[in-house]
């Protein structure tokens, strides 16, 4: 409607070429009458509020008429309805005037209402909407009169105004329009669409130089990162060398007697042997080939910067885990202290948890450092609040299904999920085995499941959740892997090993699409989560698992962990009598006085089986896992990264002679993992993707 006028003016010229100069003259004085003022709506407007203004109730009315004749009549029967209702408030905005005008000024136009009702009282009196306002012209004062007081207000007016602008807007938007127009307005379109095509080719020759600009620069990084590769793989080279030279002129001073001050020294001096030699072992570089010798520089995934050794417990680690932000460690000894410390902070204050049950189960609040949650082999699972360093609740299971054996947290809210049974260590098999999830913040249990069957003497040994929260892995000791609803805690979808072989440890893959499951018989599967027990692949992981930590007593029974995990048959020989066994023993007896009494022979023995859920750890991505394993038949049990899609050790966590990993954890959050070991130190390892 924006180009009438042109066209107007098109045809007056095409009449005056032909000649038409009468058509041209009528088109003349037609166009100076023009009621519908060029579909202009403002205008229309304005001449209908113009006889309002002037009191010109026969104008107003018959103009209206035009309307509605021209417009209104053609549309469709559901808006008559509304048509009718803008007259009437164009009617009563009339009045309203009048009155006003009135009242402020004190003119006498009274008369104007009286003769308004006069002239169309007869018309207005069958609508029950009027019959109020035939009162109008005898109120004092109908401003603050209840009945009319609405229709004097600016607001009012103002919506009335704006409501017949878009009524009419719509109705001349919506018209079906001539030929000759519709040919002006595809001319205008195609003007408009040719000025943004030719935009949107600028624009495209824009990012095409940016991205010209963008590629030079990513090759000229790429030539850098390979250059800087290069120049870290030729130091590592040089600082390998090195440390082995050190490592041999050590071990030629120390042959004749290596008495126990040369061993605290060595000892001491681990740490900063350590940040030298990266991935080489410092007792064992000189003892042979083994597993290590294979990794060559071109092989290996991740590049060490720093390791560091603590010594925060007295006793073998059976437990260690990094918190969620990745700079604090839960870690818990054979005497069942646990500590919380941060390996950053050197000058932070541990805190020291004592426990008058055996620590089965550790794990830390999903979405916080603040509190860790404890499971143990009395029924209890405690939490623990780090700022104020106390137990804060505590969660009481099933007095049949005492052992809490593993818990994982919701990574989406207050909500975590324990594995429950009656196996105690030292026996084979159990009765029953559940899980059951809690809720930290009511306090409560919420869901139970239990096994049933052939299953009903099998116990969960592993538990994980999605990364959302709304699904959960878990593996038993008869080769089961279940993917439950967590909500509900019922499972969605199970399948069975072939081989029927214990699953230490499972996961989901970081793309949720399959399963990592590593079995306690060293095979790293992958099973697809679409097409529930088939698997997508399947590698044997070189070193895993490896040999017990300690040999039993002859005098005592072969025992099972949680999960009835089968013990190493590899006759280790007994370790000598250390400092860390008498600091066992002295921590023993001192809580023994202070306690109630302990079977001493869940902790003495936990470490005693291989493998268990504590010796595994993905990586974020879970393209790589972190295994306690041996790099040669009696080696020491060393931190092992092995890539998942081939099964083959790519980095080794540098080691000691006679070491014996018992655990390990890796954090994606801080780039590091830890191993802990049987002497009770713990060795942090921060790493680099190469």
């Amino acid at each position: 409607m924006n180009s009438i006028y042109q066209v107007d003016d098109l045809v007056k010229e095409y009449l005056l070429f032909r000649g038409f100069n009468s058509t041209f003259r009528a088109l003349e004085l037609e166009s100076r009458a023009d009621r519908d003022k060029g579909f202009q709506v403002d205008k229309i407007i304005e001449e209908l509020f113009g006889y309002v203004q002037t009191s010109d109730i026969t104008n107003l009315l018959e103009f209206w008429r035009y309307l509605d004749t021209r417009y209104f009549s053609r549309l469709d029967s559901r808006f008559q309805r509304t048509v009718k209702k803008f007259e009437l408030c164009l009617l009563r905005y009339y009045l309203e005037l009048i009155l006003t005008l009135t009242l402020a000024m004190q003119v006498k136009r009274r008369d104007k209402v009286i003769e308004f009702f006069d002239v169309y009282g007869a018309e207005l009196h069958e609508n029950s909407e009027w019959l109020k306002w035939f009162a109008l012209p005898y109120s004092k004062n109908p401003t603050t009169d209840p009945a009319f007081e609405t229709f004097f207000s600016k607001q009012w007016l103002d919506n009335y105004i704006v409501s017949l602008h878009n009524f009419l807007n719509t109705i001349f938007q919506n018209m079906p329009l001539p030929s000759l127009l519709t040919l002006n307005l595809d001319k205008i379109q195609k003007k408009a669409q040719q000025t943004e095509i030719d935009a949107l080719k600028a624009s495209i020759d824009t990012l095409k130089a940016n991205m010209e600009t963008l590629e030079g620069e990513n090759l000229s990084l790429k030539q850098k990162l390979t250059e800087t590769k290069k120049e870290m793989t030729d130091g590592m080279t040089r600082m390998r060398r090195r440390a082995v030279s050190m490592v041999d002129a050590k071990t030629r001073t120390s042959v004749g007697s290596p008495d126990s001050s040369s061993k605290a020294e060595t000892r001491s001096r681990r740490k900063t042997t350590q940040s030298l030699s990266l991935s080489i072992p410092e007792d064992d570089a000189i003892s042979g080939p083994s597993t290590s010798d294979s990794l060559s520089d071109s092989n290996e995934a991740f590049l060490i910067t720093t390791q560091e050794e603590f010594f925060e417990h007295t006793s073998g680690i059976t437990h260690a885990k990094f918190s969620s932000n990745g700079t604090t460690i839960a870690s818990c000894d054979m005497d069942n202290i646990i500590r919380t410390w941060s390996y950053q902070d050197q000058l932070s204050n541990p805190s020291k948890i004592k426990n008058a049950a055996n620590v089965l189960s550790l794990e830390w609040e999903a979405r916080s450092d603040k509190l860790l949650l404890i499971g143990t082999d009395s029924g209890l699972i405690r939490v623990y609040n780090t700022e104020s360093q106390s137990i804060v609740q505590t969660f009481r299971t099933d007095e049949k299904l005492p052992k809490v054996t593993q818990i994982s947290c919701s990574p989406a809210e207050s909500v975590f999920v324990s594995a429950a049974s009656n196996a105690t260590y030292g026996t084979h098999g159990a009765s029953a085995g559940s899980l059951i999830s809690w809720n930290l913040k009511t306090m409560q249990k919420q869901q139970t499941f239990e096994l049933e069957g052939s299953e009903a003497s099998s116990i969960i040994n592993t538990v994980q959740y999605n990364h959302n929260g709304q699904l959960l892995v878990s593996g038993n000791d008869q080769g089961f892997i279940r993917i439950f609803d967590a909500r509900t805690i019922k499972p969605i979808m199970e399948w069975k090993s072939e081989a029927q072989v214990a699953t230490c440890f499972a996961q989901f893959s970081f793309d949720e699409t399959s399963i990592m499951d590593v079995s306690a018989n060293g095979m790293l599967t992958q099973w697809s989560v679409h097409k529930p027990g088939v698997s997508l692949s399947s590698v044997k992981l070189t070193g895993f698992p490896p040999p017990s930590p300690f040999s039993l007593p002859t005098s005592q029974s072969p025992i099972d962990i949680p999960g009835n995990l089968p013990p190493s048959t590899i006759d280790i020989p007994k370790p000598r009598v250390s400092s860390s066994s008498a600091s066992r023993r002295s921590v023993s007896s001192m809580r023994s006085a202070r306690l109630p009494s302990v079977d001493d022979t869940y902790t003495q023995t936990m470490l005693s089986v291989s493998p268990r859920p504590q010796m595994v750890a993905f990586s974020h991505d879970t393209e790589h896992v972190l295994c306690a394993a041996t790099e040669r038949e009696n080696g020491p049990v060393v931190g092992m990264v092995y890539q998942v899609a081939h099964g083959e050790p790519v980095q080794q966590i540098a080691a000691t002679q006679n070491e014996k990993l018992t655990v390990v954890d890796w954090t994606s959050a801080a780039n590091a993992c830890l191993t802990g070991t049987a002497d009770g130190s713990i060795r942090v390892t921060k790493l680099i993707r190469v």
